[in-house]
């Protein structure tokens, strides 16, 4: 399971990096709403996926349920803390490109499945 979980967030790391090379290269002012709406969707789920192996051990059903419901909680708290700092600065964001990342990183979790399994 640990290398399915690093394999998946290796990838979702590597598209991150090609969206802001090819928003960049786009348009370099929307490269910084492409690379916030990256992170806020990586270092949540790097949190998460963190959390979630070091209690893969855990043989009881119950206690693994409710560190796997904390562990989502944080990763939710975190992704609105870096979309409310993002948002409460001056900076002119390009809201398609930030939401663009940002979904481009959740559904690559889906798709991810499907390369790892292949492999």
């Amino acid at each position: 399971m640990k290398n399915q979980i690093l394999k998946v967030l290796v990838l979702q790391y590597v598209l991150g990096f090609i969206y802001l090379a090819v928003t960049g290269i786009w348009d370099a002012a929307a490269m910084m709403s492409a690379m916030t709406g990256c992170v806020a969707a990586l270092v949540p789920k790097t949190y998460l996926w963190m959390r979630m192996l070091r209690a893969e051990d855990n043989e009881n059903a119950q206690q693994w349920l409710g560190y796997a419901y904390r562990s989502e909680i944080g990763k939710w708290v975190i992704t609105g803390a870096i979309f409310m700092l993002a948002f409460t600065t001056d900076y002119p964001w390009d809201p398609v490109v930030l939401f663009a990342g940002f979904v481009l990183i959740e559904t690559s979790g889906w798709i991810a499945a499907f390369v790892i399994k292949g492999n």
